[in-house]
């Protein structure tokens, strides 16, 4: 790795890990992040050898391509063509480049470990600030900055990772008290959040990752097991975290639920009017309050909450097959891969993807800048340590 990819490698860290606590710093360490980038691909196609740099990861290109060709007939039928234009290449180039800065240039193993494990251990920090806001008398934490909800999903995305390198042989000592460490501060920081959906998604999501191991290990069950005592014992003897459990399965009285129901309902309605290349992209919330707001929807919601209500409606049955085509290609070969081969890397960007997609039903991930980000960030890292048989 030269000079450039090194110096590159460290500034997508440091915007990865900035981003939720400074989205200004955040941004302008992506914008250089961005500039270094584009100079190695100049290079690598002036020397000729872009494509042997991508070979390995061409299957996903093309899944990120054909997404990005779906979404584009909702732009150029948009009535707002520029606000359009600009959140595809939000969506489908912005938050996507790290996983193309990683997978074509931070292939050093070492280098990649560093910042790999740099931006596990910031999240874990990330995730006691908000638990330490809690302590400090607010409602729910949120971390480092933005949205309650974005740390939630960040924790989706992430805690399947962990539990894998906890759970699998093939880590070293070093590596797996890093993620030990993270993902007792990963499991506090989702109770401070008090985020139902992310509950909800890590016990589906944890519970199907770490099952083929846990089942082989005395030792992994007594773990488990001493965990959801207590974790039953604190929900049992808080009237607030187990009323707020409770409330998840109620669509007659709360009202957070109700909303969700109702504005998919409208996104629905939205999607049988423009079922080809639907209202056109961020365009949601405008064509929403003109005229399929429900009259007993009581909030005034911004986006559906939830990732495919929102790109069927924007994007209408075109979008939704690119979205889903992606969708499909990273669950399909991912699970074909670790059901063959057993690489816990297949299972960590399965389990990982997994989290980012049943979260994404209670709330529109696919949204969150820095979230996004991150994911495919991650996923660029994984991906990296896989094809080179790299060991963490």
């Amino acid at each position: 790795m030269n000079k450039i990819s090194k110096i590159l490698a460290v500034y997508v860290c440091i915007a990865v890990c900035f981003q939720r606590l400074s989205m200004a710093a955040g941004s302008i360490f992506w914008g250089i992040s961005i500039a270094l980038f584009l100079y190695l691909l100049h290079d690598a196609h002036k020397n000729d050898n872009l494509s042997d740099l991508g070979k390995n990861y061409y299957g996903y290109y093309k899944a990120i391509g054909i997404f990005f060709f779906c979404m584009l007939p909702s732009v150029l039928f948009s009535d707002a063509t520029f606000v359009s234009t600009k959140k595809l290449f939000e969506m489908c180039v912005y938050r996507i480049m790290p996983f193309f800065m990683v997978t074509l240039f931070v292939t050093d193993k070492e280098w990649l470990k560093r910042i790999f494990l740099i931006f596990i251990a910031i999240t874990g920090i990330d995730s006691f600030v908000a638990l330490t806001q809690v302590f400090l008398g607010y409602d729910r934490g949120w971390g480092f900055g933005g949205n309650i909800l974005n740390l939630a999903s960040l924790l989706c995305v992430l805690m399947p990772i962990l539990t894998v390198i906890i759970l699998d042989n093939s880590f070293s000592k070093r590596t797996k008290d890093i993620c030990k460490m993270t993902l007792i501060l990963c499991l506090l920081g989702a109770l401070a959040g008090k985020s139902r959906g992310a509950w909800l998604t890590l016990t589906v999501v944890l519970t199907i990752v770490s099952y083929t191991y846990v089942i082989k290990s005395k030792k992994a069950v007594i773990s488990l097991l001493a965990i959801c005592v207590l974790l039953t014992g604190f929900f049992a003897t808080s009237d607030t975290y187990k009323n707020r459990l409770i409330s998840t399965a109620n669509i007659t009285t709360d009202a957070s639920n109700i909303s969700r129901i109702l504005i998919w309902k409208s996104g629905y309605n939205m999607l049988k009017d423009h079922p080809i290349v639907g209202v056109g992209l961020d365009r949601f919330k405008e064509i929403y309050n003109s005229g399929y707001r429900l009259p007993e929807m009581q909030y005034d919601l911004p986006h559906s909450h939830n990732n495919i209500v929102q790109i069927a409606a924007e994007s209408g049955l075109i979008g939704l097959f690119g979205f889903l085509y992606l969708a499909g290609y990273i669950f399909f070969t991912n699970f074909n891969e670790w059901r063959q081969t057993k690489n816990p890397y297949s299972l960590m960007l399965w389990g990982s993807w997994l989290g980012f997609m049943i979260f994404g039903m209670f709330d529109l991930i696919i949204d969150h800048s820095a979230v996004t980000k991150a994911l495919w960030f991650l996923f660029g890292a994984l991906l990296v340590f896989k094809t080179n048989k790299f060991k963490i």
